[in-house]
């Protein structure tokens, strides 16, 4: 059964008007710029979800993700082309938007459930589940205009998680909460998914979608780049990407290399920000490019960080790989964390690793920071850093966790 399916999907936004004349500028001055020209956001986009699947969308900002979603979520209509949508479709986009914020969380939340086609002794028995899954019994009677972004979408998830519709549509929401209750939604989805929900779904987190989704699609200019199986998807996308970066790396020679960093070899990116120093083992230990640690220790790794103009909120990542290995081993990024730096013109961040369960081996780190939203790479070092584990050698794979045989009785 098809839940979704998209046909030859054209969309297109007006140009901006004309600017007015001004009183500073002067009443009959001229206006300095023309109507703008027409945007297509979406062009001759197609696809199709069956009952269980689900998609990933993928792309730098303004390729045509959110104007995507918009559409799929019924909000709006294509300019040509036909959008068909199962009736029992529920979406978390903007978080927030569907909520009247002078109302509480309570009452918010029983109107969704009356929106979704329950009767009122429906929503009412629903109620308590919405409530406790959201964590916010303590705050269900406050106004959702006190609620902090993570409280509006624990609100905005449960609802719809609670509705367990045929289509899911979730936006780029899920980093905006914290680590322990994006696992509780992780875990809802995947309940969901084993029920036979269809999900859609556009994230910055390439990990996110390959662990998710069974399909990607890749939009670039509001055009299909790609559709297909997403761990195939996800790595021709990764890969554009780090093309892009490379060519935005200044030439080599122009003064910005780091010992044991060549610029076009081993680092990338445009320098507007910089990872100034890495240390891999605390304050104590110089800035280097090597650690030593025994399989199941804590690895400690601190990042100096500089902008020549201050930029808010990049995002920090670190990876482990085995040399020449294109897939890490370990991908952790401050975005999915939910850890926000701020406004960054020089600082230090520290990431903890409590438990490294590694096999004994030598692995490569790297460093980066990047956009907040990923379209631009600031500054990385590719395989820069050499981390040896120490430990037993008999056991293979990709994690070395304690573990003991033993006979049963």
């Amino acid at each position: 059964m098809t839940v979704l399916e998209l046909n030859h999907v054209w969309k297109r936004y007006p140009g901006a008007p004309p600017s007015r004349p001004t009183l500073r500028r002067g009443w009959l001055a001229l206006p300095s710029r023309q109507a703008g020209d027409p945007r297509w956001a979406l062009r001759d986009v197609g696809l199709e979800v069956s009952s269980g699947q689900s998609l990933g969308l993928v792309g730098h900002n303004g390729a045509g993700k959110s104007t995507l979603l918009r559409l799929l979520s019924g909000i709006g209509k294509p300019t040509s082309g036909k959008v068909s949508i199962h009736p029992d479709t529920a979406s978390v986009l903007t978080l927030g938007a569907a909520f009247d914020y002078e109302l509480s969380g309570r009452e918010n939340a029983y109107t969704s459930l009356l929106v979704a086609g329950f009767t009122r002794r429906q929503a009412r028995g629903m109620l308590p589940e919405l409530l406790e899954f959201s964590e916010l019994e303590d705050y269900a009677d406050a106004p959702v205009r006190t609620y902090s972004e993570g409280m509006k979408l624990r609100l905005a998830f449960s609802s719809v998680a609670t509705v367990r519709p045929r289509l899911l549509i979730l936006d780029e929401v899920l980093a905006v909460g914290d680590g322990a209750f994006r696992v509780k939604c992780a875990a809802r989805i995947s309940e969901l998914q084993a029920g036979g929900t269809s999900i859609v779904l556009a994230s910055h987190s390439m990990e996110e979608v390959v662990g998710t989704c069974e399909r990607a699609l890749w939009l670039q200019h509001g055009t299909v780049r790609a559709i297909g199986d997403a761990a195939t998807v996800v790595s021709a996308y990764e890969r554009a990407f780090y093309e892009a970066a490379k060519a935005n790396t200044p030439v080599v020679g122009s003064g910005r290399d780091l010992p044991g960093l060549q610029l076009g070899a081993n680092r990338f990116g445009t320098l507007e920000a910089t990872v100034e120093a890495v240390r891999l083992g605390g304050p104590s230990t110089p800035p280097g490019s090597f650690a030593r640690i025994t399989s199941g220790g804590k690895l400690t790794i601190e990042l100096d960080l500089r902008a020549e103009t201050p930029i808010t909120d990049p995002v920090v990542a670190v990876s482990i790989r085995r040399p020449g290995e294109e897939s890490p081993l370990l991908d952790l990024t401050t975005r999915d964390a939910g850890f926000e730096l701020g406004r960054l013109q020089e600082l230090t961040v520290v990431v903890d690793i409590e438990r490294l369960d590694l096999p004994a081996g030598d692995y490569k780190i790297d460093a980066g920071i990047y956009q907040r939203d990923w379209e631009c790479t600031y500054d990385v070092h590719q395989e820069a850093y050499e981390l040896r584990v120490d430990g037993p050698t008999g056991g293979k794979g990709v994690l070395a966790p304690p573990c003991r045989w033993r006979l049963a009785g």
